[in-house]
């Protein structure tokens, strides 16, 4: 018998499935949004992407299989209604505890950085200069936002032979973060574009190995497979171990991913060559600041530009 991965209503709460995340390491929700908007993104990205491009060429996508990097900018479908669903923001915002929550109602970045104390005090030196000292701080906050770590349609061919191996999200920053504690910095969300069954690659997923050593290795038992409709959408964490299923089914399974990342760590997908800016800028604000199209007090802004909209003029930093 399989691992069972817990699963939500798209009415829910948002705090329960959160809950749920963080303790288990995934979830579903299901029938988040109608079948019709899927067929609506795929429309978009086969049309906007060429055959050849869809080509799958990697180790984890091999021949046979089609991937799209890049989903924010090949379809606008998928960037406004999946990309920023307001039910997967509120549940980013629990889990990645943000600063400056994206989901409704939106705060902006000068009135959550007024609520946050300086975490450090000025300290005379004897020359008569200064010195910045940080102090440890009450701030329960993960981050002062998060943006999309990179956007893809993975679609498995029809009889695939071979499970995906199982990874973690976090596999390309362990190298160099293995030996920090770190507070959750990444979740994932695929969500399904066909049915996903067992026959055809539903995304296989391990509970509970977000809390493993790194050495232990899953048994079939452990594992789950996120089963599901059209329109649903299942969510991982970054050290939960995954990976597409093999396939007995006929006909190809389609999935749309994003992972979100907290603001300081750098982005998977370089957002600001996949999703050119004459794209962005038909994109409402929202959409803008998830692609990352936004700054903290002291990341990632630019001078004369606003802090909320690096497109236009502003304030973002410093000077």
């Amino acid at each position: 018998m399989s691992a069972y991965l817990s699963s939500f209503g798209p009415d829910a709460n948002s705090t329960d499935i959160a809950a749920a995340l963080v303790q288990q390491g995934g979830v579903t929700i299901n029938h988040l949004v109608p079948a019709a908007v899927m067929d609506t993104i795929y429309r978009e990205v086969t049309q906007s992407v060429s055959e050849e491009d869809q080509r799958g060429s990697s180790d984890l996508w091999p021949e046979g299989n089609k991937t799209v990097g890049g989903l924010a900018a090949a379809s606008q479908s998928f960037t406004e209604q999946l990309l920023i669903h307001p039910k997967v923001l509120q549940v980013l915002d629990a889990v990645l505890k943000p600063e400056s929550p994206l989901s409704p109602p939106t705060k902006t970045l000068d009135a959550a950085a007024d609520q946050v104390d300086s975490p450090a005090d000025v300290v005379a030196l004897d020359d008569g200069g200064t010195q910045v000292v940080w102090k440890p701080h009450p701030n329960k906050s993960h981050c002062h936002h998060y943006t999309v770590g990179a956007t893809v349609m993975m679609e498995i061919a029809a009889g695939r032979d071979e499970h995906q191996i199982l990874h973690r999200e976090d596999a390309i920053y362990q190298p160099y973060v293995r030996h920090l504690d770190l507070p959750e910095y990444i979740v994932s969300a695929m969500w399904a574009g066909t049915d996903f069954t067992q026959e055809n690659g539903a995304t296989r997923v391990v509970p509970g190995s977000h809390l493993w050593p790194e050495e232990r290795i899953a048994q079939t038992n452990e594992i789950g497979q996120a089963v599901m409709n059209k329109g649903s959408v299942v969510l991982w964490l970054s050290r939960t171990l995954h990976g597409a299923a093999k396939s007995l089914a006929a006909q190809n399974r389609t999935g749309f991913f994003a992972s979100y990342i907290t603001d300081w760590f750098r982005q998977e997908e370089n957002q600001y060559i996949a999703v050119p800016e004459a794209v962005v800028r038909g994109y409402s604000p929202q959409a803008r600041q998830i692609i990352g199209y936004r700054s903290s007090p002291n990341l990632g802004w630019v001078k004369g530009r606003d802090a909320d909209n690096l497109l236009e003029a502003g304030q973002s930093g410093h000077l």
